[in-house]
């Protein structure tokens, strides 16, 4: 065994596949309509036995070279879709641990079929795991940290809303003549500029609640 499953598990795939007389296959079937396909995961051993026994025709094999420059690209386009411009220290000391690995297999997929039924195997390296799991472990950060952003940001609109909607239900124009929702509305865009479409109709809507609230003779102590 070496230090990365992946060439592991393909080169014992294709040890076993020649010996099967099988053809090997430099791709991955289509899962995408699966559902009418019995899919059975294997773990290494469990595959190449089956191989063995069963001689499929055709064994289908992707090995994927790891790319440093590439993942920590698509590291940084995360990360800044969250928000976070600069990539954590964290993510940089891992990508470089493992950028001498430039080149080698991270991963293996491998797949045949036997009675109809789809068997597939999977295996990555270990110092890709490792970075995956720092990956995972930034992301779920930066994706905490933006939820809790978003729900700051949120509450202070809200609370931006309600402010002009007592200024627009306290305006002399909220209630004159026949009044309706649109002029109510067009009020609110007179007074309010700067605010777009869906953050005037929810001012108005609000204001006209308050209003109603106040002409009703609510008072907050009974």
């Amino acid at each position: 065994m070496t230090a990365n499953l992946a060439i592991d598990l393909a080169t014992a795939i294709r040890g076993s596949a020649e010996t099967a007389q099988a053809c090997v296959v430099d791709g991955f079937p289509d899962q995408g309509g699966r559902t009418a396909v019995p899919l059975v995961q294997l773990e290494q051993e469990d595959a190449i036995r089956l191989i063995s026994a069963a001689r499929p025709k055709v064994v289908y094999l992707v090995e994927v070279a790891f790319d440093p420059d590439e993942e920590i690209a698509d590291a940084t386009e995360a990360l800044a879709e969250l928000g976070i411009e600069k990539a954590p220290a964290a993510l940089t000391a891992a990508h470089r641990r493992i950028a001498g690995h430039a080149g080698e297999i991270r991963t293996t997929l491998a797949g045949f079929m036997v009675d109809g039924v789809l068997h597939t195997s999977s295996a990555s390296a270990d110092w890709h795991d490792a970075f995956d799991e720092v990956l995972d472990e930034v992301l779920g950060t930066a994706r905490e940290a933006a939820q809790m952003h978003g729900q700051v940001e949120a509450k202070a609109a809200s609370a931006e809303i309600a402010a002009k909607a007592v200024i627009l239900a306290a305006h002399p124009s909220f209630n004159f003549s026949r009044v309706s929702f649109e002029k109510r509305l067009t009020l609110a865009e007179a007074l309010f500029k700067e605010c777009d479409e869906p953050d005037l109709r929810e001012i108005t809507r609000c204001a006209e609640n308050l209003f109603w609230l106040e002409q009703s003779g609510f008072r907050p102590n009974g």
